[in-house]
């Protein structure tokens, strides 16, 4: 299963709507962002790991889907850029692991060096708001190139097709 870790306040500073939530109700721009993630997660057979900065807020639900979305915060002293390329260093398998970041330097070269790809933060987000406002529709070709996700997705179930013994054979 392909995995998908996301720098949470890269993705939140990203759309300005989560930003102008972020200042007034933190745990708020936080909460919103994993519902969008465990939608996406759900409806592309994904699962998504949310790294935050910082210790997980006393007040902030757990906002978790079990084997889709998982939110994690940082110890102290480790950042979350330290975190996402500790998972990817120890993932079992580096190249079915998307590193969301806007941080292409760092971050972003390290991962890709473990193997990973890397997409942008702000990328990432437009694909995934719209792919949750389609809905049932999410599906449907748009015009619109696929993105790596819905490719690597399909590649994977024609795979599995490909592997499972046709009837009379």
């Amino acid at each position: 299963m392909q995995e998908v870790i996301v720098d949470g306040y890269n993705v939140i500073y990203a759309d300005p709507e989560l930003r102008r939530a972020m200042l007034r109700q933190p745990q708020s721009a936080r909460e919103r962002l994993a519902t969008l993630l465990a939608r996406y997660a759900r409806e592309r057979d994904i699962r998504v790991t949310l790294v935050f900065d910082g210790a997980r807020p006393s007040s902030d639900s757990r906002s978790e889907v079990p084997g889709r979305l998982q939110v994690v915060f940082s110890r102290a002293g480790q950042s979350a850029d330290d975190l996402i390329l500790s998972m990817v260093r120890h993932h079992p398998n580096a190249r079915a692991v998307i590193v969301v970041s806007s941080d292409e330097t760092d971050i972003g070269r390290s991962a890709r060096d473990l193997g990973a790809q890397v997409l942008g933060a702000g990328t990432f987000f437009t694909r995934i708001s719209r792919a949750t406002r389609a809905g049932d529709n999410a599906g449907e070709m748009d015009g619109e190139k696929p993105t790596e996700i819905d490719v690597d997705y399909w590649i994977r179930q024609f795979e599995k097709r490909r592997r499972t013994p046709r009837d009379g054979e």
